[in-house]
């Protein structure tokens, strides 16, 4: 029997994937309208669940559609063609499968897929990064019968629950400013975009939240502490098996964290001020220790090659194969003083690039906007509110601390180490909530504190 079927790019879709994509979306529509109705009486922020699952999915289908047609194929279509070599062999010889799946990337396991499965593509079987990829793609695959399209919009339901529960977990500490928390966290566009899609960027950005969610569940003893640790464990090894670097920023990031909720609790100002220094060393050295441990894994990013990355990335920016996409935060030599006289300029590439009128492209264009509405939102921040009342807002929420500290840190790194826009717009997602719910935390912070003074003239006027 006969199936037409559409092409997208390289992708073939049939008919009935369309069936079963309206199935999935009914099944997913119906499941998640109970969550919210059993949540909601208890936990008013609940009222956006669902649109920020929405938002989440038409951002896998754009991404879908876009990433098969205007850009023909690319490294998702990669990670789901190699998938669906793992998928078509777990149907052919699951034994042969399991051997393949937990198996290393060598040239003997590569010879297991035939030519009925199809064989991976060898720049990817063989780096462990990528093929971590495959593997986590894969039960997507086999849930969405190996649908590209299905399984993009499978990846973004479950990236969801990452989102939502950093969204709730900034809820709890400020339940009055849940609106404005949503945008910073479930709306921004990149990151139901590019967060969404069978990518790195996806998986990254549900562990970096997960890791997040669970560091704060355990400072503050919430749920289940065996389960905590196994949530902290499994997406600090997912981060370390794809992108390594993001474990630069979180660790140290926590360390501090973790102490500062201490040093707040010593009442003898005197005493505190003089444990500072060292725990700020100790911090410092724990750092460096286990990131020097993970050197094999971290690659370039590894301390000891970090200096040198920047400065190749750097040099590679005066090539021509960019075609204008690259951006150039100037020159720079391999050494600590060098590197950080340009930390405020990677800084704002990190956090603001590109900017609107440095988009060349329908997709750079929505960054580009994005990028407007976050600056835009930082520089009320700045004006509106005076530095000292900034400080003491940062000061007196340790969670905002690690926020701001992780953000501006990890835009430090990709700003100084990322050699195009069209990868910083990806790479930056972890950072966006993040910094987002930050800046909406002040921003509903000036605004409580407006209308509060309002309040109080019309008392006196009366």
């Amino acid at each position: 029997m006969y199936v037409p079927t559409f092409t997208y790019g390289k992708i073939p879709v049939e008919l009935w994937e369309y069936s079963a994509l309206f199935l999935v979306l009914f099944i997913v529509l119906i499941y998640s309208g109970r969550i919210k109705r059993n949540y909601i009486k208890a936990k008013p922020q609940y009222r956006f669940f669902l649109w920020g699952l929405w938002a989440k999915i038409i951002g896998a289908i754009i991404f879908s559609i876009i990433y098969t047609t205007y850009y023909s194929g690319g490294d998702s279509t990669g990670y789901y063609e190699c998938a669906l070599s793992f998928y078509k062999l777990l149907l052919e010889s699951p034994t042969d499968f399991v051997t393949a799946y937990f198996g290393p990337g060598t040239p003997e396991i590569k010879s297991i897929f035939t030519p009925e499965t199809g064989s991976p593509m060898g720049y990817m079987f063989f780096d462990e990064k990528t093929r971590m990829v495959m593997k986590l793609v894969l039960p997507f695959l086999v849930l969405g019968f190996g649908s590209f399209f299905l399984g993009t919009v499978l990846v973004s339901v479950f990236t969801y629950g990452a989102l939502w529960r950093l969204y709730m977990m900034f809820t709890a500490y400020f339940p009055a400013f849940d609106r404005n928390l949503a945008i910073g966290v479930l709306f921004m566009p990149s990151v139901f975009f590019w967060g969404s899609g069978i990518l790195k960027d996806s998986f990254t950005l549900a562990g970096t939240c997960y890791f997040v969610v669970a560091t704060n569940d355990l400072l503050n003893k919430n749920g289940n502490r065996f389960l905590n640790w196994f949530i902290l464990l499994l997406s600090g090894f997912i981060i370390v098996s794809i992108k390594p670097y993001i474990l630069l920023i979180l660790l140290p990031g926590t360390l501090v964290w973790y102490f500062y909720r201490k040093i707040r609790k010593i009442k003898n100002v005197f005493f505190r001020y003089i444990m500072v220094p060292f725990i700020y060393a100790i911090i410092a050295s724990l750092s460096f220790l286990v990131l020097n441990g993970l050197g094999s894994k971290l690659g370039k990013f590894s301390p000891e090659r970090a200096l040198e990355t920047a400065v190749i990335t750097q040099q590679d920016l005066q090539q021509d194969y960019y075609e204008g996409s690259s951006f150039d935060i100037g020159k720079f030599d391999p050494t600590p003083q060098s590197i950080a006289g340009k930390f405020p300029v990677a800084v704002a590439a990190g956090l603001f690039r590109p900017f609107l009128w440095e988009s060349k492209n329908i997709v750079m264009i929505f960054s580009g906007l994005e990028n407007l509405f976050i600056l835009g939102s930082t520089l009320y921040m700045l004006i509106s509110i005076r530095r000292k009342v900034l400080f003491k807002l940062i000061a007196d929420n340790p969670v905002i601390l690690y926020s701001f500290l992780f953000s501006i840190l990890f835009a430090f790194m990709i700003g100084l180490t990322t050699s195009n826009f069209g990868a910083l717009v990806r790479f930056k997602i972890p950072l966006i909530p993040l910094y987002m719910a930050s800046v909406m935390i002040i921003l509903s912070h000036l605004r409580q504190f407006s209308i509060k003074s309002e309040s109080r003239s019309l008392k006196t006027i009366r």
